[in-house]
């Protein structure tokens, strides 16, 4: 923590009510010039209200906030808490896909009516800030999301900037990306600016930040410096007592007699797939793993070379792989899974109109009875199945996405990318148990993640998917530590069998 004892930004006494809901009960909060506050608790903890009310999006019933001790009225508009040098980037970046790097830069930035060569000193200088080599004028829509974060960084950069607000910047980024994360952030903070990170992956919560805040409950229950504090420690914190139950209690053993529900041909080796357990495909963000899951799922031309049951298996489309029972969830739901204008209830049962309708009406019955299933199935909490699903945080929107597979529909294989992605511990084990339960009613699920800690907590075997011939790699006592290994070394030990 820093020294200095006058900080940035101050909330103090902040109330905000939903409903009968208090989301924060009279929170204080405090960001020190220098330091980097890691945001911690779990979905509906109030994190996301209390960076809302900083940065404007929300109104609060109660509660004074300053920055360098000057009042900043606390009117849920945006523009105030900006125009004080308060900023936020999202873990799905706000980027217009349409315009370039350039554009997004400069939006709704006084440099935006500059001379063109003003403009592009000031994008050149907000990206060359971030040691970033990316063309001004590419578009946005041909970035990947390590990159767009880099623009929203710049972007945040090109202006005033005292505090700045990250919600899960590295939860879809490999350790490479994540590591450049994390040196701009030392950098900003050695500039004297103020960050707060907001995450689940608390490794990486440890590995940047200088002081720890955990919310339960609209309240702050730890505020410490982060030094000598464990992923334990913080995991306590956060659900006391939770971690003393282990979600795996033994790994699939298929017997001599067992046919594999998934073949599959990678080059020279043969995976052979059973029904009942979970397999682990580990390897780095935006790795083969998740193009993998989306040939199963019929999103590539190229066909695969797999059987299914003992039949051929090339689905040319998702249609083709639901049909055999083959479903899909994508690790990137806000733009590839949600149905934003839709409400939770209809999220869940949108690829199954068919049947919860009768002719040709949708039964809201229907559709109400299969969501209270995934609801007790997965703990789904917050609003009302009616309510809009924008209206749910990011682990129940991301439990509605893994229900509409494995309670709306009817799985034989269910392939999850990075499924606990940006949830905290608390959903992590209750997504992890629900999954358990469906591969115990002979569902075969592979789940393909860059979190090595993800697939240790779920899976029964990993394939490390890295170079020609994939390694393979059965659960045991240090074998998160043997996955990373052979993810460095590319040196496998063992090929498929």
């Amino acid at each position: 923590m820093s020294t200095k004892s006058e900080p940035l930004l101050e909330m103090r006494g902040i109330r905000v009510t939903f409903g009968v809901t208090d989301a924060l009960v009279k929170e204080d909060f405090a960001v020190y010039p220098g330091e980097i506050v890691g945001l911690l608790g779990h979905n509906g903890a109030g994190k996301s209200t209390l960076v809302n009310v900083a940065t404007g999006a929300v109104r609060p019933n109660e509660g004074t906030m300053t920055m360098l001790n000057v009042d900043i009225p606390l009117r849920g508009r945006p523009a105030v808490s900006n125009n004080h040098g308060i900023k936020v980037i999202h873990q799905e970046p706000a980027l217009a896909d349409n315009l370039t790097i350039a554009d997004n830069i400069l939006m709704g930035s006084e440099s935006e009516r500059a001379p063109k060569t003003a403009k592009v000193k000031v994008v050149s200088s907000a990206l060359a800030a971030l040691g970033s080599d990316l063309d001004p004028n590419r578009p946005v829509s041909s970035l990947d999301l390590s990159q767009r974060q880099i623009v929203d960084l710049s972007r945040a950069l090109s202006t005033k900037l005292n505090v700045l607000f990250l919600d899960e910047p590295t939860g879809a980024l490999g350790r490479a990306e994540t590591d450049r994360i994390h040196q701009i952030l030392r950098d900003l903070a050695a500039e004297g600016k103020g960050i707060v990170y907001v995450s689940h992956r608390l490794r990486d919560i440890l590995e940047v930040c200088t002081r720890i805040v955990v919310l339960r409950d609209g309240r702050t229950v730890m505020n410490t410096s982060a030094e000598n504090l464990s992923v334990a420690d913080l995991s306590e914190a956060l659900s006391p007592g939770f971690g003393k139950e282990d979600v795996h209690t033994a790994s699939f053993d298929a017997g001599p007699d067992d046919a594999p529900r998934l073949s599959i041909s990678l080059g020279t080796n043969q995976a052979r797939m059973y029904p009942g357990e979970i397999v682990g495909l580990f390897g780095m963000a935006s790795g083969p793993q998740f193009q993998l899951l989306e040939s199963l799922f019929g999103m590539h031309r190229e066909p695969i070379d797999a059987s299914l049951d003992s039949a051929p298996f090339s689905p040319h489309n998702p249609r083709q792989a639901m049909v055999r029972g083959v479903y899909y969830v994508t690790a990137n739901r806000e733009r590839e899974a949600l149905f934003k204008e839709l409400t939770a209830a209809e999220n869940l049962v949108m690829p199954w109109l068919d049947r919860h309708s009768h002719l040709g009406l949708i039964s809201e019955r229907a559709v109400s009875a299969t969501y209270h299933i995934a609801q007790d199935a997965l703990l789904i909490r917050g609003a009302p199945p009616n309510a809009p699903i924008t209206a749910f945080s990011g682990g129940n929107r991301q439990k509605i996405c893994l229900g509409r597979w494995m309670f709306a529909g009817k799985p034989s294989v269910l392939l999850l990318a990075q499924p606990t992605q940006g949830v905290d511990v608390g959903a992590r084990r209750e997504i992890a148990r629900s999954v358990r339960k469906i591969a115990e009613q002979g569902v075969l699920v592979l789940v393909a993640s860059s979190e090595n800690d993800e697939i240790s907590l779920m899976c029964d075997r990993t394939w490390v998917t890295e170079g020609t011939d994939w390694t393979k790699i059965e659960r045991h006592q240090g074998w998160e530590q043997e996955m990373l290994r052979h993810l460095v070394t590319n040196s496998p030990q063992e090929n498929m069998e």
